[in-house]
């Protein structure tokens, strides 16, 4: 009896030291957080499953769920979050712990509305006409169950059908609505556009052969008339245009080979261009809005259309982004100033009004010194002709025929392939500085801006070349590399120098390609270091009005066989002047004035010289 006695309270005390051991498995938690689901933006119409972690850490804790306002989203046990309508949410969690201790924490959500969205925030039609409502589903893997309703607030202005056909029937201004989902169902998307019904006159019009000419004096009423042409080989517009022809240039261009609006003025309204491109942060998609005179970006870089005149009058066209081939690119008269982007073209043409001209990104002229990966250039491939009252040039260019540069020239930046290169005659400019060309500033990207031509002309006016202006990217290149790539120096046959010309600044022809011998105009004064350095010269003829030669301005010039210096009194020269390596040795012959060779032997001609001759009397 006393043995059963005991084994009854061994038994009973290992049962209770069983239960104190399980109440002690989980340590108390300290910290608790809500799992990050990636995103703290959730969608409407789906379930999400919110974890937690704990530190300790706690297998299966109990937990507490609830939501800052009930009314935009509810939680069930176990973390299920259902986001209700878009808004701002803060879900709440408490740990359950015994010992009376709870832990809390909280986490911020953004909830937007999925479903679904128009694309137009506005659109006026005429009485009787029909238009389809564009629409589409947020977020894009969105697949509804249920099939949309529309409705619209005033259906004697208006109708709508169950596709989304709005009918103008009278005039006045309503709303069309457009539903997915049911209120009472937990789930529901909404979305309207404002509906403007104005009679109008309509349009006068002819189409022959494809061809569509269009007077309309009130805009948004091309997509109307030109809805059921099979295809149009010219568009030409006369009177206003807004968003809704804009948009029907856009979406039909693949039927549209040429299109003119020389004789049109962008008004805003009508309905939406494109939808602006949706960011992490504005995951509902922003229409885009027109406005007077300006061509909205979208417009221009989604236009595909082979043949195009712009409209007149342009205040806002600073980005004209394209990236196919144009057969050509007009612009009206009228313009003053316009910058354009990247473009492919066979012919560009320029109206007579044009001062400044921008073909370029404005962020590689300035003195870049790497990085820029990726540069683009534009192209013309028919001769560009620039007009005659031109002040300022910047160009990005690639060109297939010569260029010639008008007089009326003030400022001038080139960057790109040239062929050949001319002014039209005496010039505005009187300095060329070093942004005259510009070299891509990853040399690995090959050269762009080496000309190749028989005659480089310098305009009369010029007064000064500044420091490398026409050394192109060979400069840059041999100072960062310590060789010369000559397929980035200037090459050309001939140079003629401006009588005008004063002084040459440093590294002015750095490397440059010369065929022909060069006469030095009388007015020089001053050739800066390196003016000349490791260039083709084969012969150089210094006027009687030079001063000062700086440091190695003609040195590895090892095709330099002749110099000849008209000036009595030698000009001073700097260090290295007409330096040359021991395998080249020195220059043939220096000929100078009658008389003068001890003067050039005294001034320290002599050791760059095999010969010093005096010209005959």
């Amino acid at each position: 009896m006393n043995y059963r006695i005991a084994l009854t309270a061994l038994l009973t005390i290992l049962t209770i030291l069983s239960l104190l051991s399980c109440s002690q498995e989980d340590p108390a938690i300290e910290t608790l957080t809500i799992a990050s689901l990636g995103s703290d933006t959730l969608y409407t119409g789906r379930e999400y499953h919110l974890s937690v972690t704990s530190t300790p850490r706690v297998e299966s804790p109990r937990l507490s769920w609830s939501v800052s306002d009930a009314s935009i989203a509810s939680i069930q046990y176990g973390g299920v979050l259902k986001p209700l309508r878009k808004g701002e949410l803060t879900v709440l969690v408490t740990s359950l712990q015994s010992g009376g201790k709870r832990v809390r924490a909280s986490r911020h959500f953004t909830l937007i509305s999925s479903g679904v969205y128009l694309r137009d925030r506005s659109i006026t039609i005429n009485p009787l006409e029909t238009y389809t409502l564009p629409y589409r589903f947020l977020p894009e893997d969105y697949k509804p169950t249920e099939a949309l309703s529309w409705s619209v607030a005033d259906p004697s202005i208006a109708s709508v059908d169950s596709e989304g056909r709005v009918r103008g029937l009278t005039d006045g201004e309503t709303t069309v609505y457009v539903r997915l989902g049911n209120p009472l169902s937990g789930f529901f998307s909404e979305d309207s556009v404002a509906v403007t019904v104005r009679h109008h006159a309509a349009p006068t019009y002819t189409y022959t052969d494809g061809v569509l000419e269009l007077t309309q004096k009130v805009p948004g009423l091309l997509p109307m008339v030109a809805k059921e042409m099979p295809y149009f080989s010219k568009i030409i517009v006369h009177g206003p245009i807004n968003g809704s022809d804009l948009l029907f240039f856009s979406e039909q261009n693949a039927r549209i080979d040429a299109l003119d609006l020389s004789d049109t003025r962008i008004v805003s309204g009508g309905r939406t261009v494109l939808p602006k491109k949706r960011f992490f942060s504005d995951p509902e998609p922003t229409p885009v809005a027109v406005e007077d005179d300006i061509l909205p970006s979208a417009f221009a870089s989604g236009l595909t259309i082979k043949a195009l005149t712009l409209p007149r009058g342009l205040k806002g066209l600073i980005s004209f982004g394209l990236s196919f081939i144009y057969t050509s690119l007009t612009l009206p008269e009228g313009y003053e100033k316009i910058e354009l982007g990247e473009f492919a073209t066979e012919q560009l043409h320029l109206p007579k009004s044009l001062k400044h001209l921008y073909c370029d990104q404005p962020k590689l002229f300035v003195e870049l010194t790497g990085g820029e990966d990726d540069l683009k250039i534009s192209s013309v491939k028919d001769e560009l002709v620039l007009p005659e009252g031109l002040e300022e040039l910047r160009a990005l260019l690639e060109l297939s025929s010569p260029l010639t540069l008008p007089r009326s020239l003030k400022a001038v930046t080139l960057t790109g392939r040239f062929d050949d290169i001319t002014f039209a005659g005496p010039s505005a400019i009187t300095t060329l500085s070093s942004t005259f060309f510009i070299q891509h500033p990853n040399q690995d990207k090959g050269p762009l801006s080496t000309i190749q031509a028989q005659t480089l002309r310098l305009p009369e006016g010029l007064e000064t070349l500044g420091a490398r202006a026409l050394a192109a990217g060979a400069y840059g290149y041999f100072i960062s590399n310590q060789q010369i790539d000559l397929r980035t120096a200037l090459n050309i046959k001939q140079l003629l120098l401006p009588s005008t010309l004063r002084s040459i600044g440093e590294a002015a022809f750095f490397s440059a390609q010369i065929q022909e011998p060069v006469t030095l105009p009388q007015r020089l004064r001053t050739i800066g270091s390196l003016a000349f350095y490791a260039s083709s010269l084969p012969e150089i003829t210094l006027p009687e009005s030079l001063q000062h030669i700086d440091d190695q301005a003609f040195a590895l010039c090892g095709s330099l066989e002749t110099v000849r210096a008209l000036g009595k009194t030698p000009p001073i020269l700097g260090s290295m002047a007409f330096f040359r390596t021991t395998k080249q040795g020195r220059i043939e012959r220096l000929i100078v004035p009658h008389g003068c060779k001890s003067a050039y032997v005294q001034a320290g001609y002599a050791p760059f010289f095999f010969d010093i001759v005096e010209a005959a009397h």
